[in-house]
């Protein structure tokens, strides 16, 4: 899909092929580093509370955390 659309700006005129490959990148570059962030964040949480954690589930996805009795 990747390859059409390059294809595709290829024939757009120079300065607008441009100015869509640059805004390409940068969305494929944000999306990845909103990614990275939300990985980063998920394990800052969890590694402060790896210690109270019960039941880890995939399908569907949900950490399910020990209740302490304060």
């Amino acid at each position: 899909m990747l390859e059409t659309l390059v294809a595709f700006i290829k024939t757009l005129p120079n300065w607008l092929a441009t100015v869509a490959e640059v805004l390409i990148v940068a969305v494929i570059f944000l999306t990845a580093m909103t990614f990275l962030m939300g990985v980063w964040c998920g394990l800052k949480i969890i590694g402060q509370r790896a210690n109270r954690i019960r039941e880890i589930s995939f399908f569907p996805p949900k950490i399910v955390f020990q209740e302490t009795q304060d």
